[in-house]
């Protein structure tokens, strides 16, 4: 039995500690970050249908993780060429899976990771899946363009100068955004394989429309909706294997060239998945992700290979091996670096071998969730 003694001496240190310990203790100070390691990034659109999403900001030397641009759900995502300026569109729905939908613009600062504007806009905007067609930008800058469905087609026009929606163009029977190289004016294909070209005015409302001639049959071998920019046209590649160069020369879209992505080829390979296509312009080479026995329908199916095409010869010149690929975006350097999105939750970085036909090789590996199907590299 301890002594009165030794209680009182037990009391007495029990008393002394926390003092003792509170004088050793330092805090620790949490601080934010002002901004963003320098840089080139990858962005990869997080896409939620279940709550919030997010923009994934990555270092592309190494995948490097640096940071979340929050947004809403069920959204699109678009990055200024400067890769200061980040755009998304995104849905809030009062009760997440039903109840009123509000939906918005959301301007953000990439270096301060930092909503910096939001825009309201009609709640008519399609709820898909990331596609860079369904929000873009006029190539002044002046405007932005979001994509409707309703399921009713037509394009929202947002001012950014202003603030504010100039206006809602109908758009009947014709899906995805494509701006001209120049001025304010863009494009949208049409199911009976034409373009719409329309004009905006100096208040952001439609001016001008004119149609193109048939440009692709949507029933025989229609075009998937995500284009890779070059020459100053945009290359679309078609279910069966196909790809258009296309341009509008300030008028309606036209054909400048035609290539046969699949001539000599056994397996019955065909391009799939959802961003599908990307050009490394300073080479001129078409990066496509393809699988083999293709059939009605498999279009969207993740890539086998990721075949490297030059634009300029009109030569295939490598076919490279790759899992659940189903989206891509390349480098501008004379030496492309391209990287991928997968269904299974990775984003992939692969370097190319010039010598070899541009074919790639893994470079690294980083986690996403979501639906990651929309990515943008800026340089």
């Amino acid at each position: 039995m301890a002594t009165p003694s030794r209680l009182v001496l037990g009391a007495v240190v029990l008393a002394l500690a926390p003092a003792a310990f509170a004088a050793e203790f330092t805090p620790e100070v949490v601080t934010v970050k002002a901004a963003i390691d320098p840089g080139p990034n990858v962005f990869v659109y997080q896409q939620e249908w279940k709550g919030a999403g997010s923009i994934a900001v990555f270092g592309q030397a190494d995948l490097a993780f640096k940071g979340l641009l929050t947004a809403g759900s069920m959204g699109q995502m678009l990055v200024a060429p400067d890769g200061k300026t980040a755009y998304g569109q995104s849905s809030y729905l009062k009760r997440i899976t039903h109840g009123p939908n509000e939906q918005v613009v959301e301007i953000y600062d990439v270096v301060g990771l930092s909503l910096t504007k939001e825009i309201a806009l009609p709640p008519k905007a399609a709820m898909a899946l990331g596609y860079a067609p369904l929000l873009q930008r006029t190539a002044t800058g002046r405007f932005l363009l979001v994509q409707n469905a309703t399921p009713a087609t037509s394009v929202t026009v947002v001012d950014l100068t202003a603030g504010s929606v100039s206006e809602e163009i109908p758009t009947p029977g014709c899906y995805g955004i494509y701006p001209s190289a120049q001025g304010d004016r863009f494009a949208t294909a049409c199911g009976d394989g034409t373009f719409h070209d329309i004009a905006l005015g100096p208040d952001g409302k439609a001016a001008e429309k004119v149609q193109s001639a048939a440009l692709f049959d949507a029933d025989a071998d229609p075009v998937f909706i995500s284009p890779a920019a070059y020459d100053g046209g945009r290359v679309f590649v078609t279910y069966g294997g196909k790809a258009l160069l296309l341009k509008d020369d300030g008028g309606p879209m036209k054909t400048a060239e035609t290539f046969d992505l699949t001539t000599g080829v056994t397996g019955g390979w065909a391009p799939g998945g959802y961003g599908i296509a990307a050009v490394n312009a300073a080479k001129g080479i078409l990066f496509v992700t393809m699988h083999p026995d293709a059939k009605d329908g498999s279009h969207k199916a993740p890539a086998h290979e990721i075949w490297a095409y030059d634009l300029r010869a009109k030569k295939l010149l490598s076919r490279s091996p790759v899992e659940h690929v189903v989206s891509i975006a390349v480098s501008s350097g004379d030496t492309p670096v391209l990287f991928g999105t997968t269904e299974t939750g990775s984003l992939l970085r692969f370097t190319t071998d010039p010598a070899a036909g541009y074919a790639l090789k893994a470079a690294g590996e980083a986690g996403i969730t979501g639906f990651p199907m929309a990515l943008a590299v800026v340089e």
